[in-house]
Protein backbone atom coordinates (compact mmCIF):
# COMPACT_ATOMS: atom_id res chain seq x y z
CA UNK A 1 0.00 0.00 0.00
CA UNK A 2 1.67 3.50 -1.24
CA UNK A 3 1.09 6.49 0.51
CA UNK A 4 0.38 8.83 -2.05
CA UNK A 5 0.96 12.31 -0.23
CA UNK A 6 4.08 11.19 1.49
CA UNK A 7 5.08 9.31 -1.76
CA UNK A 8 6.10 5.97 0.65
CA UNK A 9 5.27 2.80 0.97
CA UNK A 10 2.42 2.27 4.35
CA UNK A 11 2.99 -1.42 4.22
CA UNK A 12 3.71 -4.66 2.63
CA UNK A 13 1.70 -7.83 2.90
CA UNK A 14 1.35 -11.26 1.04
CA UNK A 15 -1.72 -11.71 -0.38
CA UNK A 16 -3.09 -15.42 -0.51
CA UNK A 17 -5.15 -14.96 -3.99
CA UNK A 18 -4.69 -12.38 -6.91
CA UNK A 19 -7.50 -9.83 -6.60
CA UNK A 20 -9.30 -8.89 -10.01
CA UNK A 21 -10.97 -5.51 -8.56
CA UNK A 22 -10.00 -3.39 -5.53
CA UNK A 23 -12.25 -0.55 -4.35
CA UNK A 24 -12.29 1.98 -1.55
CA UNK A 25 -14.75 3.11 0.60
CA UNK A 26 -15.85 7.00 0.43
CA UNK A 27 -14.12 7.49 4.05
CA UNK A 28 -10.87 5.61 2.81
CA UNK A 29 -11.00 3.92 5.53
CA UNK A 30 -11.54 0.31 4.38
CA UNK A 31 -11.13 -1.60 0.70
CA UNK A 32 -12.58 -3.89 -0.78
CA UNK A 33 -10.95 -6.64 -2.64
CA UNK A 34 -12.80 -9.09 -5.23
CA UNK A 35 -11.84 -12.47 -5.93
CA UNK A 36 -13.84 -14.48 -7.61
CA UNK A 37 -17.18 -14.97 -5.92
CA UNK A 38 -15.90 -13.29 -2.94
CA UNK A 39 -15.05 -9.78 -1.54
CA UNK A 40 -12.61 -9.33 1.49
CA UNK A 41 -13.52 -5.99 3.61
CA UNK A 42 -9.82 -5.12 4.59
CA UNK A 43 -8.80 -2.44 7.13
CA UNK A 44 -6.50 0.32 4.86
CA UNK A 45 -4.40 1.05 7.81
CA UNK A 46 -2.88 -2.44 7.91
CA UNK A 47 -4.93 -4.61 5.08
CA UNK A 48 -6.32 -6.72 8.26
CA UNK A 49 -8.81 -8.98 6.91
CA UNK A 50 -12.53 -7.51 8.85
CA UNK A 51 -14.98 -9.69 6.62
CA UNK A 52 -15.69 -11.75 3.92
CA UNK A 53 -18.33 -11.64 1.42
CA UNK A 54 -19.35 -14.90 -0.46
CA UNK A 55 -21.76 -14.53 -3.23
CA UNK A 56 -23.10 -17.81 -2.81
CA UNK A 57 -22.74 -18.43 -6.01
CA UNK A 58 -19.22 -20.05 -8.34
CA UNK A 59 -20.12 -16.81 -10.98
CA UNK A 60 -17.64 -14.36 -10.32
CA UNK A 61 -18.12 -10.81 -9.10
CA UNK A 62 -16.89 -8.44 -12.27
CA UNK A 63 -18.15 -4.93 -10.67
CA UNK A 64 -18.01 -3.31 -7.50
CA UNK A 65 -19.17 0.30 -6.32
CA UNK A 66 -19.18 1.06 -2.42
CA UNK A 67 -22.51 3.21 -1.25
CA UNK A 68 -22.76 5.18 1.84
CA UNK A 69 -23.08 3.76 5.33
CA UNK A 70 -21.28 1.12 4.38
CA UNK A 71 -22.85 -0.39 1.70
CA UNK A 72 -21.39 -1.87 -1.09
CA UNK A 73 -22.89 -3.23 -4.50
CA UNK A 74 -21.61 -5.73 -6.52
CA UNK A 75 -22.69 -7.30 -9.67
CA UNK A 76 -20.84 -9.94 -12.44
CA UNK A 77 -22.11 -13.47 -14.44
CA UNK A 78 -24.96 -14.14 -12.02
CA UNK A 79 -26.94 -11.09 -13.64
CA UNK A 80 -28.01 -9.83 -10.32
CA UNK A 81 -26.89 -6.67 -8.19
CA UNK A 82 -26.23 -7.37 -4.41
CA UNK A 83 -26.22 -4.72 -1.71
CA UNK A 84 -23.97 -5.69 0.98
CA UNK A 85 -24.17 -4.10 4.69
CA UNK A 86 -20.50 -4.31 4.90
CA UNK A 87 -20.58 -3.36 8.52
CA UNK A 88 -22.44 -6.62 9.70
CA UNK A 89 -21.10 -8.82 6.97
CA UNK A 90 -24.62 -9.54 5.84
CA UNK A 91 -26.61 -9.33 2.82
CA UNK A 92 -29.16 -6.41 2.77
CA UNK A 93 -31.08 -6.78 -0.32
CA UNK A 94 -30.14 -7.72 -4.43
CA UNK A 95 -32.23 -7.35 -7.44
CA UNK A 96 -31.80 -11.23 -9.30
CA UNK A 97 -31.99 -10.83 -12.98
CA UNK A 98 -31.34 -7.00 -13.12
CA UNK A 99 -30.01 -7.27 -16.61
CA UNK A 100 -30.36 -10.78 -19.51
CA UNK A 101 -26.52 -10.81 -19.91
CA UNK A 102 -23.81 -10.52 -17.71
CA UNK A 103 -23.13 -6.79 -15.25
CA UNK A 104 -19.88 -5.32 -16.54
CA UNK A 105 -20.14 -2.30 -14.47
CA UNK A 106 -22.23 -1.06 -11.18
CA UNK A 107 -21.61 2.78 -10.26
CA UNK A 108 -23.33 4.36 -7.38
CA UNK A 109 -24.66 7.78 -8.31
CA UNK A 110 -24.76 9.94 -4.95
CA UNK A 111 -23.06 13.54 -4.75
CA UNK A 112 -20.33 13.66 -2.60
CA UNK A 113 -21.45 16.69 -0.30
CA UNK A 114 -23.07 15.42 2.80
CA UNK A 115 -25.60 18.33 2.83
CA UNK A 116 -27.66 17.61 0.20
CA UNK A 117 -26.95 13.06 0.27
CA UNK A 118 -30.14 12.62 2.07
CA UNK A 119 -32.45 14.33 -0.08
CA UNK A 120 -31.15 12.07 -3.22
CA UNK A 121 -32.30 9.99 -4.56
CA UNK A 122 -30.20 6.42 -4.23
CA UNK A 123 -29.07 5.66 -7.43
CA UNK A 124 -27.34 2.95 -9.03
CA UNK A 125 -26.89 2.48 -12.63
CA UNK A 126 -25.80 -0.83 -14.24
CA UNK A 127 -24.42 -2.16 -17.55
CA UNK A 128 -24.39 -5.48 -18.87
CA UNK A 129 -22.41 -6.62 -21.63
CA UNK A 130 -24.77 -6.42 -24.34
CA UNK A 131 -25.14 -2.69 -23.84
CA UNK A 132 -28.05 -2.45 -21.81
CA UNK A 133 -27.53 0.65 -19.61
CA UNK A 134 -30.02 0.52 -16.56
CA UNK A 135 -30.86 3.23 -13.54
CA UNK A 136 -31.92 1.90 -10.07
CA UNK A 137 -33.85 3.49 -7.11
CA UNK A 138 -32.59 1.01 -4.66
CA UNK A 139 -35.09 2.17 -2.18
CA UNK A 140 -37.36 0.11 -4.17
CA UNK A 141 -35.30 -2.92 -4.14
CA UNK A 142 -36.46 -4.64 -1.87
CA UNK A 143 -39.39 -5.30 -3.57
CA UNK A 144 -39.73 -8.13 -5.24
CA UNK A 145 -39.95 -6.99 -8.54
CA UNK A 146 -37.79 -3.78 -8.79
CA UNK A 147 -38.04 -1.99 -12.08
CA UNK A 148 -35.60 -0.14 -13.43
CA UNK A 149 -36.12 4.00 -13.41
CA UNK A 150 -34.50 4.06 -16.75
CA UNK A 151 -33.36 2.14 -19.20
CA UNK A 152 -31.26 2.68 -22.82
CA UNK A 153 -29.55 0.80 -24.89
CA UNK A 154 -26.43 1.74 -26.54
CA UNK A 155 -26.01 -1.07 -29.45
CA UNK A 156 -22.32 -1.77 -28.15
CA UNK A 157 -20.88 -4.02 -26.06
CA UNK A 158 -19.61 -2.78 -22.86
CA UNK A 159 -17.13 -3.94 -20.52
CA UNK A 160 -17.41 -1.04 -17.87
CA UNK A 161 -19.33 1.82 -16.53
CA UNK A 162 -18.23 5.40 -15.40
CA UNK A 163 -20.86 7.91 -13.95
CA UNK A 164 -21.66 10.92 -12.02
CA UNK A 165 -24.92 12.80 -10.61
CA UNK A 166 -23.10 15.62 -10.32
CA UNK A 167 -24.49 18.45 -13.03
CA UNK A 168 -22.45 20.62 -14.80
CA UNK A 169 -21.59 24.06 -13.75
CA UNK A 170 -21.84 25.86 -17.58
CA UNK A 171 -24.93 27.85 -18.34
CA UNK A 172 -26.10 27.53 -21.62
CA UNK A 173 -25.46 29.74 -24.14
CA UNK A 174 -28.17 30.06 -26.80
CA UNK A 175 -26.98 32.34 -30.04
CA UNK A 176 -24.26 35.50 -30.03
CA UNK A 177 -23.69 37.54 -26.94
CA UNK A 178 -23.46 40.58 -29.06
CA UNK A 179 -27.19 40.05 -30.29
CA UNK A 180 -28.20 39.48 -26.69
CA UNK A 181 -26.53 42.20 -25.37
CA UNK A 182 -28.15 44.51 -28.23
CA UNK A 183 -31.42 43.31 -27.81
CA UNK A 184 -31.27 44.28 -24.10
CA UNK A 185 -30.71 47.60 -25.14
CA UNK A 186 -33.38 47.64 -27.90
CA UNK A 187 -35.66 46.63 -24.53
CA UNK A 188 -34.39 49.15 -21.96
CA UNK A 189 -34.37 52.04 -24.04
Amino acid sequence: MLNLVRGKRSFCCRLGHEASLVKFDPSGERFFMVVNSKVGVHQSEDAKLLLELDNGSRKPILCASPGDSGTLFTAGEDRAITAWDTNSGKLAYAIQDAHPARIKGVVTLTRNDSESASEDPYLVASASSDGIIRVWDMRMAAKENAKPLAETNTKSRLTCLAGSALKSMRRPQNGNQKAQQLEEGANSA
